[in-house]
Parts: C-alpha cells; structure tokens; sequence
C-alpha cells in the first residue's frame, strides 16, 4: 500500500488515542458498547493494540470501529500475535493475516497524512510495529533488576501463545519490526508527525512520577512477585526510530499504566482502557470514559 492522504468530511481535525481494550473480557465489551453511542464521524482514532488474539473479533472490532470512525490506524499488540486460536504455523504468518485484513477493511497500518477539510494543521500519523527485547537478546532491552524474578517467564502467555520463525537476516522479531518501520517510511514528513507502538519506547515510562502514581498503586502489594514486566516491555530501538524520524508525540500500550509526560520535548501518551479490575482499582487511571483526544 502507497502512503495515503486522508481527508476529513469536514470540522476540526481530532485525532484520539486507545489501546489493549481486550474484548476477550466481558467488562471490557460493556465498556465498549458505551463507545458507540458517541459520535466520532469526523474523527480519527489511533488503536495501539492489544483488541483480542481472536482473529473474528479482531475482525468485528475493527469494522465496527471504522464505522465510528472517520479513519482508524492500527498496530497489532502482542496479544493479537498468540496462535493458540489460529490456525497459522507461526506469529510472524498471523502479523501478515492481520496487515491484508486491516488492508481490506481500510484500516491504516501505514504511514498517512491527515488533515481538516479545509487541509488546515496536517500531521502524519505513523504506526511503528515492535516487539520487546529481553535482556538475554540486546542491551536495548528495557530490562531493570527484580529480586527472585523468573527469568523463564513462565507466568507470562507470550512464551506458550507466540511462537516465531527463524529470523535469518534481521536476527530477531524485534529487529524485523524495526526493519519494516524504515522501509516504509516516507522520504520527507511535511507535516508535524505522531507516531505510535504498542510496546513501550523508553524505561523510564515503565515507572510511575510522583503526579502520577495514585494511592492504589502505592499500598497495592505485588501479586505476581516472580513475574517482573521489563524484560517484557518494550525496545530502545523503537526510542531510536521515534527521535529519527521526528515525532511530537508518541502513543504507546501495553502496560495498562496511563501515562502523559514530555521528555526530552516529546510528549509520551499511554491511554489503556486495561481490565475491569484495574480500572475499578484506578491502577489503570481515572479518565477512561473513552478515546483520549490527543490531537485538536
């Protein structure tokens, strides 16, 4: 697919940000029905991942969403990649199924240019495909020290549910991702660029700053002491890519801790609608009545 420019019907360019709704979960699809009843017809959504490894929900979610929507973009999360429901041989073979299926919904997995109807404040919103580092692959792992945790990641589903073919040239799936995210970048962005992952980009987005935490977060004990999500999280290279190519803003997943921060003059947005408990906890964060608008 060529690099797109799309154009809205009219009004105000607005550009929202979700991700790792997981319609697997009951709560979630009661959360989601209530989206519905919005009107976002002139509006563009960025999903950062994590809908369901269920290939027909995937599929459902995302027509219904482009019905909402004026235009939807679109990076598969690592639950999207699990094969125990697939009939693929690998995950790598399921990443494709999923780009062809978004390229025949009109679901945007590359980069685009986008814009008001009167072509007023363009910005190109790029979608980077990632997945994480562990510390035994690359120093760009975001891996941080946890005393006792398990190095097999044995709690974790990726290790039964995702499995990978053998990366010949790239060396691993991390580094294929990255490899696709510069090729089909354009030459030149004429426009200010958003860009979006579902893995995290950085370390530090990992922990919460003092404004951030809550008082859940701070007397909630761990419950899966053994299981420690940085050598989960995410990949430097992805930070390399973002700063390369000139982002302004950075909307990242798959953490399910909402984040909102500027560093080093790119503004970082986590925007995770999580689980049911977690937002009845406020672990998630306090503002999930929908799509968070992170572009006017």
């Amino acid at each position: 697919m060529s690099h797109n420019e799309v154009k809205k019907d009219k009004g105000r360019l607005k550009i929202y940000a979700l991700s790792d709704i997981h319609l697997d979960n009951d709560g979630n699809k009661q959360w989601f029905q209530k989206l519905l009843n919005y009107n976002y017809a002139n509006d563009i959504l960025i999903l950062a991942g994590d809908v369901s490894d269920d290939i027909s929900l995937l599929k459902e979610t995302l027509i219904t969403l482009r019905g909402l929507f004026n235009q939807v973009f679109f990076v598969p999360g690592n639950h999207e990649l699990w094969i125990n429901r697939s009939d693929c041989d690998n995950s790598l073979e399921k990443f494709w199924q999923i780009i062809d299926l978004c390229d025949s919904l009109n679901i945007n997995t590359r980069p685009a240019k986008v814009s008001s109807k009167k072509n007023e404040n363009d910005v190109w919103i790029l979608p980077l495909f990632s997945w994480y580092r562990k510390p035994e692959e690359s120093y760009k792992s975001l891996y941080f020290h946890k005393q006792g945790d398990d190095p097999n990641l044995k709690i974790w589903c990726d290790t039964h549910y995702v499995k990978w073919p053998s990366f010949k040239e790239q060396g691993s799936a991390a580094d294929y991702f990255l490899y696709l995210n510069e090729k089909q970048v354009p030459d030149v962005f004429d426009a200010p660029v958003i860009s979006f992952s579902h893995f995290l980009p950085r370390r530090d987005l990992i922990f919460s700053t003092k404004d951030e935490k809550n008082i859940n977060e701070m007397v909630f004990k761990d419950p899966y002491p053994s299981f420690n999500f940085s050598r989960v999280a995410g990949c430097s290279g992805l930070e390399e890519q973002i700063r390369k190519f000139g982002s302004i803003i950075h909307i990242y997943g798959h953490q399910h801790r909402n984040r909102h921060r500027v560093v080093d003059n790119i503004l970082y947005i986590s925007h995770c609608l999580g689980s049911p408990m977690e937002r009845k906890y406020h672990l998630v964060g306090r503002d999930m009545d929908g799509p968070k608008l992170i572009w006017e």
